[in-house]
């Protein structure tokens, strides 16, 4: 067993820490709480590579494995601490990797490039109102017209990336999960789509009610939603085949959750280094605070705790490289295993060493003076539901030790 990195993933690290050092730092705090990432940094993203870096070359993506993109969020989110920008990028990622494998060529030609570029936003649009993790109870709906069109109807909330999709300069859009057969199908009456709020032209569907809500944190990348009725859309943005797109959005959602557990694991680095600065430099009664015994204990507890969150990342990404570039058979029940240990550590892991590393600095946490607060609110976002709340890896985790009749509902 194997626990060190190659050359070519030292590289990746070692690319994405020039990049975080050159610009993200010195915007560190514009992009905690300016309601936007600088337009500069997105286009310094997508020519280092890192937008689109699992989408082949083809498109122009650079073909990356997925612990080559989990080193680079992890980097990105030490840089920035409030989670937007790693965010921002880990669904350009995840999401456009799903459009690739699954999209039709006339879409992929279209849209993929353009997102590479930087020029266009691509996320996942699959919460409703009526709530996010049970999936099954989605009601948006797609009809279809004929062999060539369908009627999209509904409404998605607390979607990230609204304000972005409209106002990039090629615009934006989701893959979108919606119900196209009979519930009585289950998991069999789903069907996902690229729908697009602004095409990559920058024409903007008139007929889509967009909204941005205000978040307590993470500001430097918006959520939102949009309603829409009876919107009429080619097939050719249809997204895999019809009834397959509930297992599409499970599927792309082991890639998303690897990446967020990524960028949890980066924020609690940040922090416990800030932490153990402020231990060694800060004087109090006569001697630094870091001959507090107590202190060293709780110092000793994070970091083991932080390393054993990392270890779980790194296996899942190694999990999934195993599926998409080696091509081996992985059990289904084992790549579930991995990703929702990742998912369910990471996060609450961050918070916890984020939330003790602030009670170090003192009052001085409680100001935009550090970037803890910052991080704190930014992690909160992954600890209650984005990408799957914890709880729901709990259930995952749960049914494929003990199987699908233990649980309380049925997926189909």
């Amino acid at each position: 067993m194997d626990f060190s990195y190659t050359e070519e993933d030292e590289m990746v690290r070692q690319t994405a820490r020039e990049f975080v050092k050159k610009y993200v730092l010195p915007k560190r705090d514009k992009i905690s709480y300016g309601n936007k990432i600088p337009d500069d940094i997105i286009k310094a993203a997508a020519d280092a590579g890192f937008i689109g870096f699992n989408v082949s070359e083809r498109y122009g993506g650079a073909g990356g494995s997925i612990s080559q993109m989990s080193i680079i969020i992890e980097e990105l989110a030490r840089g920035d601490v409030s989670m937007a920008l790693p965010v921002y990028v880990l669904l350009l990622n995840g999401w456009p990797f799903m459009l690739e494998k699954y999209g039709s060529e006339e879409a992929k030609d279209e849209i993929l490039p353009s997102i590479i570029k930087g020029k266009t936003f691509f996320g996942i649009g699959s919460t409703e109102p009526s709530g996010g993790s049970d999936v099954m109870s989605e009601k948006s709906k797609a009809l279809r017209i004929n062999d060539n069109k369908w009627s999209l109807s509904g409404e998605k909330v607390y979607i990230s990336g609204v304000r972005e999709a409209l106002n990039l300069p090629g615009g934006g859009g989701f893959l979108t999960l919606f119900r196209t057969g009979d519930p009585a199908l289950g998991s069999k009456s789903f069907t996902t789509f690229a729908f697009m709020l602004k095409d990559v032209n920058g024409v903007i569907n008139d007929k889509i009610s967009p909204t941005v809500f205000n978040n307590i944190a993470r500001e430097g990348l918006s959520t939102g939603g949009f309603a829409f009725n009876d919107i009429e859309l080619d097939d050719k943005y249809r997204v895999g085949e019809i009834g397959k797109g509930f297992h599409i959005i499970m599927e792309g959602f082991n890639v998303a959750r690897i990446y967020v557990a990524a960028a949890c694991n980066g924020a609690a680095s940040e922090a416990i280094d800030m932490g153990i600065e402020h231990l060694r430099t800060r004087n109090l009664f006569g001697q630094p605070l870091g001959k507090q015994e107590g202190l060293q204990f709780e110092l000793s507890e994070m970091y083991a705790k932080l390393q054993s969150s990392r270890l779980l990342t790194q296996k899942a990404a190694w999990t999934l490289d195993r599926v998409y570039r080696n091509k081996e058979n992985v059990p289904m029940a084992d790549q579930n295993l991995s990703v929702s240990m990742a998912k369910m550590t990471a996060p609450p892991t961050a918070h916890e060493i984020i939330t003790k590393v602030m009670v170090w600095h003192g009052a001085l946490a409680y100001t935009k003076d550090t970037p803890l607060g910052a991080a704190q609110g930014g992690v909160m976002s992954y600890f209650i539901g984005a990408e799957g709340g914890i709880n729901i890896m709990k259930l995952i985790i749960a049914r494929e030790l003990l199987g699908k009749e233990f649980l309380s509902y049925k997926s189909g």
